[in-house]
C-alpha cells in the first residue's frame, strides 16, 4: 500500500490564531494532480501555503512524507512573483536561482552545474530560447515557462502552483497545460495546483480539493467535478 505523500488529520489552517480552514481532514497520494479549488478568499492559497511549511498548521497534525523518509522537495510558483523590472536579470538567471535552493545551505555551486541545470530545465519547460532574454520583457505565458523552469530546478517531488494561469490567454493556457501534464508524466510529480477555473484544467485533475465556508474536501474529481456538486457549491443550477 503506497502511503500518503501529504497527511491532514484534524487540522486546522490560518493565520495567527485566526482559522481560515478548519476539520480537514484528507490524504494525497504521491503522483495525484490535484486542483484546489473554490472562491475568492476561500482559503486556497493557506492550503498551500501550510503544505509548503510557509505557515504552521493551527491546529491538528499534518505530515508530509517524500521518497527519503524526510519532507518531499517542493517546487514552488508563487502567485503573484515580483522580480524587479530594473534588476537586470534574464530568464536563464532566474532559472538558475532555483537551482541554488536543492543545495544545503553554505554548499558553493559551481557555475558549470548551475548553468547546465538552468538550461536543461529551460529547455523541459519550452523556453530555451528566452535563455538570455530580460525577464521583464517576457509575455505573462513565457513567465509563467521560466518560473515553471525555476521551480523544476530544485528537482521536486511536488510542483506546486498558485494561479498559474490567472491573466493568460486562453490558447496560451492549453499550451502550459500540457507542459503540466507531460512534466507530471516525464518526473513523476506530485502536482498541487490552485486555480479558480474549472473547465480547461479538468481533464488533468485525478483529485480535487474544495475549499468552501472554512471546509477543505478531497475527492476523485469526477466526482468533485460532477453537475451536482458544481451546483452545491456555486449555490445553482448548472
Amino acid at each position: 500500500m503506497t502511503e500518503p505523500l501529504i497527511k491532514f488529520k484534524h487540522a486546522s489552517l490560518g493565520y495567527g490564531k485566526a482559522a481560515v480552514l478548519a476539520g480537514v481532514d484528507f490524504e494525497i497520494a504521491p503522483q495525484s494532480f490535484v486542483g484546489i479549488l473554490g472562491h475568492n478568499g476561500s482559503g486556497k492559497t493557506t492550503l498551500l501555503k501550510t503544505v509548503l511549511g510557509l505557515i504552521p498548521c493551527l491546529k491538528g497534525h499534518f505530515t508530509s512524507c517524500g521518497a527519503q523518509s524526510g519532507p518531499p522537495r517542493f517546487g514552488y510558483v508563487p502567485q503573484k512573483e515580483r522580480l524587479d523590472p530594473i534588476y537586470p536579470l534574464n530568464a536563464h538567471d532566474v532559472v538558475a536561482m532555483g537551482a541554488y535552493r536543492k543545495f544545503e545551505l553554505f554548499r558553493r555551486l559551481r557555475r558549470s552545474d548551475g548553468r547546465d541545470l538552468a538550461a536543461h530545465c529551460l529547455a523541459e519547460c519550452g523556453a530555451a530560447h528566452l535563455a538570455r532574454k530580460a525577464f521583464s520583457d517576457l509575455s505573462g505565458g513565457q513567465k509563467q515557462r521560466v518560473l515553471i523552469a525555476r521551480a523544476l530546478a530544485a528537482e521536486p517531488e511536488v510542483l506546486a502552483l498558485d494561479e498559474p494561469l490567472a491573466g493568460i490567454d486562453i490558447t496560451t493556457q492549453k499550451a502550459l497545460l500540457d507542459l503540466l501534464g507531460h512534466l507530471k508524466e516525464q518526473r513523476r510529480l506530485t502536482v498541487l495546483m490552485v486555480s479558480h477555473r474549472i473547465s480547461a484544467e479538468r481533464g488533468l485533475f485525478t483529485h480535487v480539493i474544495w475549499c468552501d465556508e472554512g471546509e477543505a474536501v478531497l475527492g476523485p474529481a469526477d466526482a468533485m467535478l460532477s453537475g451536482e456538486k458544481l451546483g452545491e457549491i456555486f449555490k445553482t443550477e448548472l
